[in-house]
């Protein structure tokens, strides 16, 4: 009687031993699961500024009704398209790590700030302005240029969701700025207003620099 006594005590202590074991094990996998969601969520966090900056620039370009005006037209899509800059050089300063990348976003910030408050005020100034082309006429002039950025937008390729903010930056910056380019130098050739035109150089000049920048930093 005894010896069944002390049998049953050491089977129960066994089963404990084990359970605590198995739920040791649990919690260590529940760990490790919530950590890998931990750094799941952190990526998505990090890119969600880069990408609803750049759904929304798409978004109003798509639904902005074009005047007919090479200068009006211009302005108010590359005021949109500074704005995406904006908003994803934002998302850097917030969530980047990277100090060169950081002071890239403010100074891209300050600058496109500006300029998009010139665009605006070239348009407050322009409310009927003169139709000078045909934006539905998309094999030549303004209208070829404006339809070759929208594709262009349209392929820029998808974020690597496992990068960093700073990669992400850079990795939608230099296509982004590769787009105002064509656009400013499409305007350039194809525009009316002499202030707009002396934009679009330095636009030009000014981001075909960020974009050896960026390139350097990507080496």
């Amino acid at each position: 009687m005894k010896t069944n006594t002390l049998i049953i005590g050491a089977l129960a202590l066994s089963l404990s031993f084990s359970a605590c074991q198995n739920k040791a094990s649990k919690t260590e996998t529940d760990h490790s699961d919530m950590d890998s969601n931990d750094m799941d969520m952190d990526s998505m966090s990090m890119s969600s500024g880069m990408k609803s900056g750049m759904d929304k620039m798409m978004n109003d370009m798509h639904q902005m009704k074009m005047t007919g005006n090479i200068d009006n037209d211009y302005a108010m899509n590359m005021k949109n398209h500074h704005q995406a800059a904006v908003d994803m050089a934002q998302a850097e300063l917030e969530s980047g790590k990277d100090d060169d990348l950081k002071k890239m976003a403010q100074k891209i910030i300050d600058a496109q700030k500006s300029e998009i408050n010139e665009l605006q005020s070239f348009l407050d100034n322009h409310k009927n302005p003169e139709k000078n082309y045909d934006p539905a006429m998309k094999e030549k002039g303004f209208a070829k240029v404006m339809d070759q950025n929208m594709t262009m937008m349209m392929d820029m390729p998808k974020m690597d969701q496992s990068s960093s903010t700073d990669k992400h930056f850079v990795q939608m910056m230099i296509p982004h700025h590769q787009s105002a380019i064509m656009m400013a130098e499409g305007f350039v050739q194809f525009g009316k207003d002499p202030g707009l035109i002396s934009m679009s150089r330095k636009i030009i000049a000014d981001q075909k620099m960020e974009i050896d920048q960026f390139k350097k930093w990507s080496e």
